[in-house]
């Protein structure tokens, strides 16, 4: 195997690093232009029905902005009045505060000056030494008052100055995207997709509708959580609930710190209003459990997969946007993620972000099954299985699942990358698996042959001759009800068999698996005429020797009333016919198990 070459992935590294480096520094600058694309890709819904009513791009973008900011002006305008009117009751509330503040002074600073003491009687005063009185002769001079009006004007610019710029920068670069939404749209379908301009608008059209959903899913949600609180509380008697109600549903955009934040701000207001405790507590299982509502059986149910991204991925994006880009970084961390995996998704050089943060399987059923064989853990492979069977056959499960993992296993065998510890893990993986399923017995502690099949067909078998006899069950039994699996002379034959069999069992069918060396031992009590179908199984290895297939030949002119069914494998469909058949006798050929139950339900013409 060739190493592959480290230069263009110790490139990737470094352009990585170059961008990280990028986003850190300009941060300045690409926070309000990435919330401003943001808040368009939210708006462009609305802008796209104000145009069906015949207005241009220009009018239809000055509308939305209107109405966006007419409905933003009214919450505003309630939410001031509301806490204008609650810095009005504040000081009637005094009483109370003083009552809490020494209640938990008690409680929690009690204890430790308690254990202070005893550690400075132990070890000594550690605390600092008290600061010595100032002179007064060396106090600065107070300054007169027309310098303190001006140097606390100077301080209320400074503090209003910042969010006001940013804010500003939003809104100016917000007017511009909608009102230049067309053309910036061909510009970026220019510059990422070149000439190919159907794969960049497909990325363009997955990321916008994406971003769309999960803000409709979003602002639904908060929405209810925010009518929730506000009558929840309203009947618990907390005054001015509209506030706290806003505040959770505003905050609640912030990835995992909003909530709480509005929480902690109503239970301490609730505390400052009533006397005792009770208050508190309510006010604070009701943020819980509506939040535990919303978290856990609302967003699953209503989300689905709007974002396409993995639980640990939003995490994860909201700790690296945080850290990179603070407050804003956080609100904007779904958002800028659900674009790169989007990104990921349409070029294939980013398709590792994908893989990462995407909430599509890395690894397909079959692959999960071999991966987890060869670890030896089957309750996994047990709980993919279930879910499926919840939804399709068995049959269904060994074609789709089953057999492709075996085909993997099949091949890292026959290149020798499989270890003898894996192989014995694994089969004892699929012998506990397959029991569970077909509610066959479960197989006896034995060592494990070989992984690539040897034997583990014929191991499953005495797994069920331990308890159903050696014929595999009553040799009595009406005419044309038993199904003979025949395998040919290799073990993958032999393993499919083992599985028809299992898989027709399910199907409520009497099937029995006999290899083509056991056909001449026939049992004295069975009679030919019971046997209504013979599978002929061929597991892909060689046909079988002359004197084996003369066998089986012989063995099928004796049951001229049944029905013969040749067993191939999925990989030999569309191909030639490759027949295991040394006879002219007219037969079916399935390629799948699917097709083997189809057949025996089929009534013969």
């Amino acid at each position: 195997m060739t190493s592959p070459n480290p230069q263009p992935f110790a490139l990737r590294i470094l352009v990585g690093i170059a961008l990280l480096g990028l986003l850190y520094v300009g941060r300045d600058v690409l926070e309000p232009i990435a919330l401003a694309i943001t808040l368009a890709f939210v708006m462009a819904p609305i802008v796209h029905r104000i145009r069906r009513l015949g207005l241009g791009q220009a009018p239809a973008a000055i509308a939305a902005l209107l109405i966006v900011g007419l409905l933003v002006a009214a919450v505003a305008g309630v939410l001031v009045a509301q806490v204008g009117e609650l810095s009005h009751e504040l000081p009637r509330y005094e009483n109370n505060v003083r009552q809490k503040v020494g209640t938990l002074r008690e409680l929690m600073l009690r204890p430790l000056q308690e254990v202070q003491g005893r550690a400075g009687r132990m070890i000594g005063d550690l605390g600092p030494a008290p600061a010595l009185p100032a002179d007064a002769g060396t106090q600065a001079p107070a300054a007169g008052d027309d310098g303190a009006s001006a140097s606390l004007l100077g301080q209320l610019v400074a503090a209003v100055w910042g969010p006001l710029g940013f804010v500003g920068v939003v809104v100016l670069v917000l007017v511009f995207a909608l009102l230049e939404q067309d053309s910036l749209r061909d510009r970026l379908i220019r510059l990422l997709g070149g000439r190919d301009v159907r794969a960049a608008t497909s990325a363009l059209d997955d990321a916008g509708q994406r971003l769309s959903r999960y803000f409709i899913s979003q602002f639904s949600v908060n929405a209810g959580v925010g009518f929730a609180i506000w009558a929840l509380l309203g009947l618990l008697g907390v005054p001015h609930a509209v506030v706290w109600a806003a505040l959770g549903a505003l905050l609640r955009f912030v990835p995992y710190v909003g909530f709480p934040a509005a929480a902690l701000f109503a239970c301490t207001m609730a505390a400052a209003m009533a006397p005792g405790w009770e208050l508190v507590l309510s006010t604070a299982l009701v943020f819980l459990g509506v939040e535990l509502v919303a978290a856990y059986v609302v967003e699953p149910q209503l989300y689905g997969h709007t974002t396409g991204l993995s639980p640990f991925s939003v995490v994860v994006a909201a700790i690296f946007w945080g850290a990179l880009w603070g407050p804003v970084g956080l609100l904007l961390s779904t958002p800028l993620t659900l674009c790169l995996v989007v990104a990921g998704r349409h070029v294939p050089s980013l398709a590792f972000l994908d893989l990462l943060l995407g909430d599509a399987p890395a690894l397909d059923l079959s692959q999960r099954f071999y991966q987890r064989a060869i670890s030896g853990d089957p309750v996994e492979v047990l709980a993919d299985a279930r879910r499926f069977l919840k939804r399709k056959s068995l049959a269904a499960y060994c074609d789709k699942v089953v057999m492709p993992a075996f085909e993997l296993a099949h091949q890292d065998y026959e290149r020798q990358l499989i270890s003898p510890q894996q192989q014995a893990a694994a089969q004892r993986v699929i012998l506990q698996v397959l029991a569970e399923l077909t509610r066959a017995p479960l197989p006896s502690r034995r060592r494990s042959a070989v992984l690539d099949g040897t034997g583990l067909g014929l191991r499953l078998r005495r797994e069920r001759e331990r308890v159903e006899g050696r014929w595999q069950g009553p040799l009595d039994v009406p005419p044309g009800s038993l199904l003979l699996c025949v395998s040919l002379p290799d073990a993958g034959s032999e393993l499919t068999a083992e599985l028809l069999v299992r898989v027709l069992r399910s199907e409520h069918h009497d099937a029995r698996h006999a290899t083509v060396n056991e056909l001449a031992e026939v049992p004295p009590d069975m009679r030919p005429e019971a046997i209504g179908v013979v599978f002929v199984v061929c597991g892909g290895g060689e046909a079988g020797a002359a004197h084996e297939l003369r066998a089986l030949d012989a063995c099928l002119a004796q049951l001229p009333q049944a029905r013969v069914v040749a067993m191939l494998p999925a990989s030999l469909s569309g191909q030639p016919p490759q027949d295991p058949l040394a006879t002219d006798r007219v037969h079916h050929t399935a390629y799948s198990f699917e097709e083997a139950v189809a057949l025996v339900q089929r009534r013969p013409s």
